[in-house]
């Protein structure tokens, strides 16, 4: 998830324990459960780089981006309100496009920006509200190119726009200013003690994970995953750093120790999927399947570069498999971005990954893995409210043991023995993985339990699962699903009707004994 803040501390079940690896996801799981026996396994030891200090490559001579999309209509949403988070975004508000011009000062740790958003109404209005973090000072609000006042609430926006017909467009520029900060998570998962959103180190090198929310920290945003956008971007970086944002990269302007770059996303994306950096970063290009152009962010001073880039060079390898069980790659572009950070997230066509994440490789490659998936399941197509949130998880999880078994790292059914036992306890920690406290988002019950659950179908359904599972991201591709959706999917893809064993797994206090119906 989700990401979800994830401890990544460990990511896969044979190096440390079973619990440790289900943190190889977006959000990670609970270590206080009894883990797994251990293996020797394939890891390689983690010390220091020993090559020169400094490397980096030349910077790649890239195309410029596209221009803005000229057809929104594939960014239309019908946005909800969260069941789970129903403060943050608004269900009349359909955002459309942002494009955003971020200038970040890593010395006075200052963030200036302006937001251009088109965005429709879906029913009349007279005011509309964005999310927007309350550090933040708003400078100037436009509406269609006419100034109107605009006035902040606990990290809102509110503008009064006179009368809005229902299903309108307008496009709002907000220009504003300040020092953001990240806001805290609703999770009592220690790797989301740093909190969710727009977070600096003490060298001003800044980054953000904001899963369920927490975009709103650093742009005025509808932050909520029913309402996806088109997104483009111009990054402006001092003193010598360079700023990363989703998608495909332009060229790179540089006067003096100031760079500046614009990024453009091809498709729609919910908030939750953006992701932003400013930092000391090394850019590298590679292809993947189809010659998907990949992209690789990475900070050439760490000592731990080699193992990185390493790391790194095996995503044409991982999406190549990936592509046997979840159909073609959907996105235009593919890639990573390290951060300093414990977690990581399947931020759109750019996974964000915690530097700890690569502190070995049978951590970091089933980790790549499990948010690689994530473009299929959980960014090409996303939960509408985040009560589904085990949608991403359950199903990144399973086919992150497959990989694990592929690479030798752990064979599946250990892995797979280890999270049916860890299953029950989970379920009495933290509920069932549809109906889990909505203080501990993204806790292991939504990666194990759902995991079990696709095990569980796999088994008693063979080649029709597989099949059904290969068509699944383009049920709704490039927009929103519901249980209801996955349920029905499967259910015709199989030929049985699942709405009562799905419902009962996902539901029930207690690990359901029914094994799946008889097709």
């Amino acid at each position: 998830m989700d990401v979800r803040r994830r401890s990544h501390r460990a990511t896969r079940l044979l190096a440390l324990a079973l619990a440790g690896s289900l943190l190889a996801g977006c959000n990670g799981i609970d270590t206080s459960v009894t883990p797994a026996p251990t293996s020797s396994g394939t890891s390689e030891p983690s010390g220091p780089d020993t090559s020169p200090s400094g490397d980096r490559p030349s910077e790649p001579n890239l195309p410029p981006v596209p221009d803005k999309p000229s057809d929104l209509s594939a960014a239309q949403s019908n946005p909800v309100e969260d069941s789970y988070y129903p403060h943050r975004g608004e269900p009349y508000l359909d955002t459309l496009h942002y494009d955003l011009a971020l200038d970040w000062k890593p010395s006075t740790k200052t963030l200036s920006g302006k937001a251009k958003i088109t965005f429709r109404v879906t029913e009349q209005r007279t005011h509309v509200q964005f999310d927007l973090g309350s550090p933040l000072t708003v400078n100037a609000t436009t509406l269609d190119g006419k100034p109107v006042t605009s006035s902040r609430g606990d990290s809102v926006l509110k503008i009064a726009t006179g009368m809005l017909d229902k299903g309108s467009r307008h496009e709002l520029v907000v220009d504003y200013s300040g020092t953001p900060a990240p806001v805290p998570a609703p999770s009592k998962r220690s790797d989301q003690d740093e909190g969710l959103g727009f977070t600096v180190s003490p060298d001003g090198t800044a980054w953000t994970m904001q899963e369920p929310f927490g975009a709103f920290t650093w742009y005025p945003v509808n932050d909520q995953p029913a309402d996806k956008a088109f997104y483009d971007a111009t990054l402006t970086a001092h003193e010598g750093t360079k700023g990363v944002f989703n998608g495909r990269p332009g060229p790179e302007k540089v006067t003096g120790e100031t760079s500046v770059r614009r990024f453009h996303l091809d498709q729609p994306a919910s908030s939750y999927l953006t992701t932003v950096a400013f930092g000391d970063y090394a850019l590298l290009t590679d292809k993947g399947p189809r010659d998907l152009p990949l992209f690789y962010w990475y900070r050439p001073d760490r000592s731990d570069r080699t193992r990185v880039v390493d790391g790194l060079k095996k995503s044409p390898e991982i999406l190549t498999w990936l592509e046997k069980y979840l159909g073609p790659y959907p996105f235009a572009t593919g890639g990573s971005l390290m951060v300093p950070s414990d977690s990581a997230m399947e931020t759109q066509t750019m996974n964000t990954m915690g530097d700890s994440t690569a502190n070995q490789r049978e951590y970091f490659l089933p980790t790549l893995a499990h948010e690689y998936a994530h473009q299929w399941v959980g960014d090409v197509i996303s939960p509408v409210d985040w009560r589904d949130v085990w949608l991403n998880e359950g199903l990144a999880l399973f086919l992150q043991a497959k990989y694990e078994d592929h690479a030798g790292f752990s064979p599946y059914e250990m892995t797979m023995s280890g999270y049916r036992s860890m299953e029950p306890g989970l379920r009495r920690q933290s509920g069932p993985p549809g109906k889990y406290d909505k203080d501990d988002f993204a806790a292991s019950n939504v990666y194990v339990c759902g995991a079990v659950m696709y095990d569980r179908m796999a088994t008693a359904y063979g080649d029709k699962f597989w099949a059904a599972l290969k068509t699944w991201p383009s049920v709704k591709k490039y927009g929103n699903v519901t249980r209801d959706d996955l349920i029905k999917h499967f259910s015709d893809k199989i030929g049985v009707d699942l709405k009562t064993w799905i419902t009962t797994w996902l539901e029930s206090e207690t690990t359901p004994t029914q094994e799946p119906p008889a097709a």
